[in-house]
Order: structure tokens, then sequence, then C-alpha cells
């Protein structure tokens, strides 16, 4: 298998307060919302959001529990950026846009990581190591 482009479909509770994690927080780019769900092009990656009612009749299930966490089957998303000035900084602003975070940015095997969870719970790892394609730009 060589698919030209990964799509991660992740399950959302409130379309608006995600749009403002990712867009305010992270930085990412995004159309918005565009019916039940955001999308979200990565390089090679293509992320949809989708309220979770939706996504639960694309998974083949007729309802999603609402313990207060991720949903089953949810991801950790990793991101590889430039600096860790760039780690403190969209972790600051991602706690800003609604998400929360486990501890502080840190060093860790080598790399620079800070995690933070958005408003559904997924968690999003930021990493600065010299190895990466990020801190090479």
């Amino acid at each position: 298998m060589k698919p030209a482009t990964t799509v991660v479909s992740m399950p959302v509770t409130d379309l608006e307060r995600t749009l403002r994690f990712c867009r305010d927080g992270l930085g990412l780019e995004t159309a918005g919302i565009d019916g039940p769900m955001i999308l979200i092009e990565l390089p090679n990656l293509s992320l949809f959001l989708i309220e979770r009612q939706e996504y639960a009749m694309y998974a083949g299930r007729g309802g999603m529990p609402d313990a207060g966490g991720p949903a089953p089957g949810a991801c950790i998303i990793s991101c590889a950026i430039g600096s860790k000035e760039e780690v403190d900084e969209t972790v600051a602003r991602a706690k800003l846009a609604g998400g929360s975070t486990p501890a502080d940015p840190r060093e860790y095997d080598g790399s620079y990581v800070g995690y933070v969870s958005d408003p559904d719970g997924h968690l999003w790892e930021l990493v600065w190591n010299t190895r990466t394609e990020a801190a090479a730009k």
C-alpha cells in the first residue's frame, strides 16, 4: 500500500470550541466548520474533526459514550515543530484557547516535548528535536 494521503477522523463534542483550539491555539490553518466537521490539511495528512453523532454514523455505531474523555479509538497527534520556543509558545496559546496540559514542556529522550489535550481529550504532542525536518528549516 502506498497511500497518497493519510486521513485521520476524530470525534469532537463542540465544533466551535474545537475550531478555536485548533486555529487559535495550535495555529493550524482551516477553512472552518463545514457541515458536521472541520477539515485541516497538514503535510501528508488530512485531519477530519467530526461531530460525535456524525462520527458514530461513520463508525457504524448508534451512539458514542460520553465519559468525558476521548472516544474509543482516540489517538495522539504528534507534530514535529521548529524550536523549543515554538513548543512553549504553542502550548501557551493552546491553553488559552481551551486546551489543558498534564505538565509543562520538558526535555525527554533527546527531544523537547509539550503535551496539550484538546477540549475533547485528544492528546497533541508537540516535539522539537534536532533530527526532525521541522528543526532543519
